[in-house]
């Protein structure tokens, strides 16, 4: 677990094994993209990490994408985690940005563990939730409490431009006692922690572009292939002592 500032940039050839970890597969929520490793869906290309999702000739694998993450690798409790991103956009495309206890798949499974969604954008023109689509986001939080499962969701919606027309920083302030969701260094909504077990364990990161899905719902004839989201930097900063 990191105790000093961090910064993961994307400026040599090729993805650092030593960061991340390669999902591979059919992973969660009925997606219909099958995650590789393959230098297609991820890769370095002007100082950033593209993550490529594309659409195949394969009745197997009709959709292929990419999803990385830091367990055992890169983890975090307390303080300042912050991602520059510009995403991808149209109808059942799913970037997000997010993390997980790192007792996930050891100990304590899904939701027990904790997640935090720091950003999770449904793409398209908003009708299927009756959302802002590509001009929207998503933060939440998933935990169990009192044996119960508690999300708690809320959203962040940007007037006149879409998330995939530009760099924005996407973060979190994560202490004690509470969650707070950043935009471009602005906290827009804060969530109490206090009393939550899985709040006050280690995470490790995610980022993943997803297709489809029990959320988005499946592409249609408006969404464009392939659909890249593209990462500058994820930056942490630890509390201060």
């Amino acid at each position: 677990m990191l105790d000093k500032d961090f910064t993961i940039s994307f400026n040599g050839d090729c993805i650092s094994k030593e960061i991340w970890n390669y999902e591979i597969g059919y992973i969660r929520n009925s997606e219909l993209q099958y995650y590789t490793d393959s230098q297609e869906n991820s890769y370095i290309e002007n100082d950033e990490l593209v993550i490529c999702a594309c659409k195949t000739n394969s009745d197997e694998f009709p959709y292929t994408s990419a999803s990385l993450n830091t367990k055992g690798k890169f983890e975090i409790l307390y303080g300042k985690l912050e991602m520059i991103a510009k995403l991808p956009y149209g109808t059942g495309i799913w970037p997000a940005f997010w993390t997980l206890g790192s007792t996930f798949s050891k100990n304590e499974h899904w939701p027990l563990c904790g997640e935090i969604d720091i950003m999770e954008m449904i793409g398209g023109r908003g009708s299927l939730h009756n959302g802002g689509g590509d001009s929207e986001y998503f933060s939440t939080v998933h935990c169990i409490e009192e044996s119960s499962l508690l999300i708690s969701s809320v959203s962040k919606r940007i007037e006149s431009a879409a998330f995939c027309d530009d760099y924005h920083k996407f973060g979190m302030l994560w202490d004690e006692d509470e969650i707070s969701f950043m935009l471009d260094d602005e906290v827009w909504k804060s969530i109490n922690i206090k009393n939550v077990p899985a709040f006050h364990k280690p995470h490790f990161i995610l980022i993943n572009l997803a297709v489809g899905g029990d959320w988005p719902g499946s592409p249609d004839e408006t969404t464009v292939f392939p659909q890249k989201y593209r990462i500058k930097s994820i930056t942490y900063t630890p509390l201060s002592e």
